[in-house]
């Protein structure tokens, strides 16, 4: 009787324990971490300190702002954007330009192609999340449209240049509303208008400063979102830009066709289907009836402020040298100069006022990183760091385990918080 009278206690206490709510548990759950990357196009890293920006200074009171943060070469959007998100060079995502051509494609990635996994190298972050059961969402972000190693994000929108900054931050918002089992962690944000500012007017320029101001005040509305939705404590903005911004000297033009024959080379960024287009640099694949020894002396002495290589002489520092889509010649000129032919006539209705895309260590090609949330430590004025390390810190603050990239945890996990 007295055994029976344990067993009958016993079935009834575990029944009783099975009902009560395991509050570890659920704070646990409840506390899960959600990082919004917030893209910043062209936001140099001083762009705050000479503009109002309530918002983005308030976050950097808040949490950490790094004093700079040096790009990927070459310093241009497409490419800096796509090792934000993998943590890689470009040597290792074959992204070398906004255009980039593929030797073994014998194509040119143009808008159109930006849902072919094929150009994608690496495993951006939202790759490495949703493998480990980790919802995302994109609203833009570079190679979010394509599936990469057989995954995309649970929700992703194709790119629209002029989708108002209104609907992208609802959309944000719609996506954080859903319930908690359905709701991404990882979700990610760009806007423009810095960039397309300061390449028609300039950097420090009223022009620039209203644009910073735009996007902060849609950061202001992202953030008064969250509160209502009650996610604040739950939520890191990690602010990131692709690049700085210096002016261009309108008697800096360099003409290929003063120099070489253009029929020998080829040049992607002549190539695009909406006309071609000048730049800072270029990559030149020389043709079977070139030479590319030839060229390349030809080029070397030009011009003193250009600087050309072939492609294995590439600053080891830059980690440009893919052999696929680098350039068999890499000409790339000192800051605010342009690269053109005088035989065609570019696609540009204006001539751009600003540029990057220069070596990614000059200043004025400096980015911005600020960050704030659960994960970081608060009012930190960090080192300055290489963009290459984002995807880490988005990984930790997130808590799931990273593919292997260009950074290193250990240079930025002293303002994050264990």
């Amino acid at each position: 009787m007295k055994n029976l009278f344990l067993s009958f206690f016993t079935f009834f206490f575990f029944v009783a324990c099975s009902t009560i709510p395991n509050n570890k548990t659920d704070e646990k759950i409840a506390a899960e971490p959600i990082v919004i990357m917030i893209g910043i196009d062209g936001l140099r890293w001083d762009a705050i300190d000479r503009f109002p920006a309530p918002t983005l200074r308030a976050l950097a009171d808040e949490g950490i702002r790094a004093e700079s943060m040096t790009p990927v070469m070459p310093s241009l959007t497409f490419v800096n954007f796509y090792a934000l998100a993998t943590g890689l060079y470009a040597n290792g995502t074959g992204i070398t330009s906004n255009m980039p051509y593929s030797k073994q494609y014998d194509e040119v990635m143009l808008r159109d192609m930006h849902g072919e996994s094929r150009w994608w190298g690496g495993e951006p972050i939202w790759v490495t999340a949703e493998k480990q059961n980790v919802r995302t969402a994109a609203m833009f972000w570079l190679g979010s449209e394509a599936k990469i190693k057989g995954k995309r994000p649970t929700h992703w929108t194709p790119y629209e240049h002029n989708k108002p900054h209104k609907e992208r931050v609802d959309k944000i918002l719609s996506w954080l509303a859903l319930p908690e089992a359905e709701r991404p962690r990882l979700l990610t944000l760009y806007f423009s208008d810095v960039d397309s500012a300061m390449h028609r007017y300039g950097p420090e320029t009223p022009e620039e400063g209203n644009a910073i101001l735009k996007v902060d005040n849609s950061i202001a509305d992202l953030r008064a979102g969250i509160a209502e939705l009650g996610l604040t404590d739950q939520v890191n903005l990690v602010v990131v830009s692709d690049h700085g911004m210096t002016k261009v000297d309108p008697d800096f033009i360099v003409y290929l066709d003063d120099y070489i024959d253009l029929d020998k080379v080829f040049v992607p960024a002549f190539h695009s289907k909406d006309g071609p287009r000048g730049g800072p640099f270029t990559h030149l694949f020389v043709k079977d009836d070139g030479d590319v020894d030839v060229i390349y002396n030809k080029l070397k002495d030009a011009d003193r402020r250009i600087k050309v290589y072939k492609r294995a002489d590439i600053p080891k520092e830059w980690h440009l040298n893919n052999n696929d889509r680098t350039g068999d010649i890499f000409v790339v000129t000192d800051e605010g100069g342009m690269i053109f032919a005088r035989s065609l006539k570019s696609v540009y209705r204006y001539p751009p006022t600003g540029m990057h895309g220069y070596d990614r260590f000059a200043q004025d090609m400096q980015a911005s990183f600020i960050a704030a949330g659960p994960s970081f430590k608060k009012g930190i004025k960090a080192k300055p760091i290489e963009n290459v390390e984002v995807y880490g810190i988005v990984a930790r603050a997130l808590g799931i385990k990273p593919a292997k990239t260009d950074g290193n945890i250990k240079n930025v996990e002293y303002f994050m918080v264990p």
